[in-house]
């Protein structure tokens, strides 16, 4: 049976999951959400959230390692995974596959990996904008309101495309199942 603990700190959780008494058993979810902890109960209570707390951070290994080397099965863990994921906590990426829905991730949990390719033709595509805008800008009055608004999109190209080609591109991360 799926069942949720939660607590007021990680310290609380960890001596409710040795404690002898059978409220709380090895495989229920324990949450401090005040910590940004979601866990799984054990004698040594883990976490599958970034944060750990008092409880037991797992290091990254493949999925089907993670079966083999804790106590807790896959039913388990993805109980978990999703409960920190509907309270929009960061969970370890190894956790990840225990997640049964595609949960959308927001811009500060994701990375965006380009290639040299990527950048170069990024770089290309925005120096023919560039050209294309300095074309029509040569058509209107520089002080309309048409000429300042190509004039600054022209500087937010051009700012673009000098970020782009100055910094290297960034190494993809690794898939966290390994």
């Amino acid at each position: 049976m799926h069942r949720v603990h939660y607590f007021d700190t990680s310290e609380a959780a960890y001596d409710a999951c040795l404690d002898t008494s059978p409220c709380i058993e090895e495989g229920d979810v324990i949450a401090v959400l005040g910590e940004g902890i979601i866990g799984l109960a054990s004698i040594d209570p883990i976490t599958v959230t970034m944060s750990a707390g008092a409880l037991r951070a797992i290091p990254a290994m493949p999925a089907s390692a993670l079966l083999r080397e804790l106590v807790h099965d896959r039913e388990q863990l993805r109980h978990a995974v999703e409960l920190a994921l509907a309270h929009h906590l960061p969970v370890a990426p190894h956790f990840m596959p225990f997640a049964l829905r595609n949960v959308p991730l927001g811009p500060s949990q994701t990375v965006v990996a380009l290639t040299l390719d990527d950048i170069m033709v990024t770089v290309d595509a925005i120096g023919h904008r560039e050209k294309r805008l300095a074309m029509r800008a040569s058509l209107v009055d520089a002080e309309s309101a048409h000429g300042l608004f190509l004039a600054s999109a022209q500087r937010k190209l051009a700012t673009a495309r000098r970020h782009l080609a100055l910094h290297p591109p960034v190494e993809p991360p690794a898939h966290p199942a390994g």
